[in-house]
C-alpha cells in the first residue's frame, strides 16, 4: 500500500487538547502576533527544573501544535522548564492522522517534532494503538480478515517516519480491562479483531520500524487502594511478565497517575510493583500526571491536589526515569464540573502561576538522592 499525505486537521479527541483546534491553525501570523500581545509574561518555574534535573528524571508536558505555535506564554514555558514533550491528539490513530484508511497527514506531527528538535529537548510519541483513538472510518472498514494487516501497516509507516528521532512511543495504550478474562486483557476493538498476541505484533512491528525508540505499554488506574486498582495492577504485571519472557521486545511500563483527589494511594502496592517491574529489566515512567477533584470540598482542592500529588511522587520518583505532565496548566475554557469545582487540578493556574502541587512536587524531587545523570 503506497503511503499518501493528506492536509487537514482531523478533530479532538480528549479534554486534553480540546482548545486547539482548527480555529487557532487559521490565526495566522496576524493572529499569532495579536496573541504574543494578549499573553502574560512566563514565570520563572527553574525551582521545578533544577529539581528534576537533580534527581535526574526527564521531566515532560503534554502539549500540540497549536499551543506550541499560538500560545507564547506556554510554549516559552515548555521550552525553559522541560526537557522533552509529549503531544496529546496529533499521533493518535484518529482521523487527524489517518484521514482515510490510505492516507497520513503528517503535518501536525512534524511541526510538533521539528518545535522539540529546534528548542533540543526529547519527543514522546503517544500513542500507536488505543481502543480509545480511532478514526471515524475504522468500524466500517476494518475485519477480522485485514485487522492485522491494518495494525501493522499503520505502526510500520508511522514509526518509520519518525525514525531515529523519537525517544520513546506508547506502543499500547489501556490494554487491560475488566473484560471478565483471566488474563485481564480488554477485548474491543484489537483484542476482538486480530487475536490475543496483538499487543505482541504491535511491539514487534514498532521495534522493526525503529529499533533505537524505547517502546512502552502504557496502562491507566493502577495507582490506588481498591480491589479494582489492584486487580488491574496484577493482570499490568502479568502482562508484562509474559511479554519480557516471550521476547517481546518492550522496554518499559508507563504508568499514567491520573490521580484521584479522594481515594487512598496504595503506596505498599504501588512500591511492590515498581520493584517487580524493575526487576523484569523494565523502566517505567509516569506518563499522564493530574488529580481530579471528584468528591473533594471546595475549599480543600489545591491542597488535596497537592498532597496527593506529592505522595504519588514520593512514592514513583525513586523508581522512574520519566515524569509527563497531563497538562501544563488549569485550561480556563475547559468547563467546570456539575458541582462547580474545576475537573483537574495541575501545577501551573490558568494565569501560568505556580499552584500547590506545584511546590508539593519541587519538594518531592528534591527529597530523591542526587543522581548524575537520567535515569535508565
Amino acid at each position: 500500500m503506497t503511503e499518501k499525505f493528506a492536509s487537514g486537521n482531523g478533530r479532538a479527541m480528549s479534554r486534553r487538547h480540546f482548545l486547539r483546534g482548527a480555529a487557532g491553525l487559521c490565526a495566522g501570523s496576524q493572529g499569532r502576533a495579536l496573541g504574543e500581545l494578549l499573553q502574560p509574561p512566563s514565570p520563572d518555574a527553574s525551582a521545578l527544573k533544577k529539581a528534576a534535573q537533580r534527581s535526574g528524571n526527564i521531566l515532560a508536558t503534554y502539549t500540540g501544535m497549536h499551543q506550541l505555535l499560538y500560545e507564547p506564554a506556554a510554549s516559552a514555558m515548555i521550552a525553559a522548564t522541560f526537557s522533552m514533550i509529549a503531544v496529546g491528539n496529533d499521533l493518535k490513530f484518529s482521523d487527524r492522522l489517518r484521514p482515510t484508511p490510505e492516507a497520513f497527514d503528517f503535518i501536525f506531527g512534524d511541526t510538533d517534532l521539528s518545535w522539540a528538535e529546534n528548542h533540543k529537548m526529547l519527543f514522546r510519541g503517544h500513542c500507536l494503538i488505543w481502543w480509545n483513538a480511532l478514526p471515524s472510518w475504522f468500524k466500517g472498514y476494518v475485519t477480522p480478515a485485514n485487522a492485522r494487516q491494518v495494525l501493522t501497516y499503520h505502526i510500520s509507516t508511522v514509526v518509520k517516519h519518525y525514525a531515529g528521532r523519537i525517544y520513546s512511543w506508547d506502543v499500547v495504550n489501556e490494554a487491560i480491562y475488566h473484560d471478565n478474562r483471566p488474563d485481564g486483557l480488554r477485548v474491543k476493538p484489537w483484542l476482538s479483531l486480530v487475536g490475543e498476541d496483538y499487543i505482541d505484533l504491535a511491539f514487534h512491528t514498532a521495534a522493526a520500524a525503529d529499533p533505537k525508540a524505547r517502546l512502552i505499554l502504557n496502562e491507566c488506574y493502577i495507582e490506588h487502594d481498591t480491589p479494582a486498582e489492584i486487580g488491574r495492577r496484577g493482570a499490568l504485571l502479568n502482562l508484562a511478565t509474559r511479554l519480557k519472557k516471550s521476547g517481546v521486545p518492550i522496554h518499559g511500563i508507563g504508568v499514567q497517575g491520573h490521580l484521584r483527589g479522594a481515594t487512598p494511594l496504595d503506596k505498599a502496592g504501588m512500591t511492590t510493583f515498581c520493584k517487580q517491574i524493575k526487576d523484569l529489566g523494565l523502566e517505567i515512567m509516569i506518563t499522564e500526571l493530574d488529580v481530579d477533584s471528584v468528591n473533594v470540598p471546595a475549599p480543600l482542592l489545591d491542597q488535596t491536589a497537592a498532597n496527593q500529588c506529592g505522595a504519588f511522587l514520593e512514592i514513583m520518583a525513586p523508581h522512574v526515569t520519566v515524569i509527563t505532565l497531563e497538562a501544563l496548566r488549569q485550561e480556563p475554557a475547559i468547563p467546570n464540573q456539575p458541582d462547580g469545582l474545576r475537573p483537574y487540578s495541575n501545577l501551573f493556574d490558568g494565569a501560568y502561576k505556580p499552584t500547590p502541587s506545584y511546590s508539593a512536587t519541587v519538594q518531592a524531587l528534591e527529597r530523591i538522592p542526587s543522581a548524575a545523570g537520567p535515569r535508565r
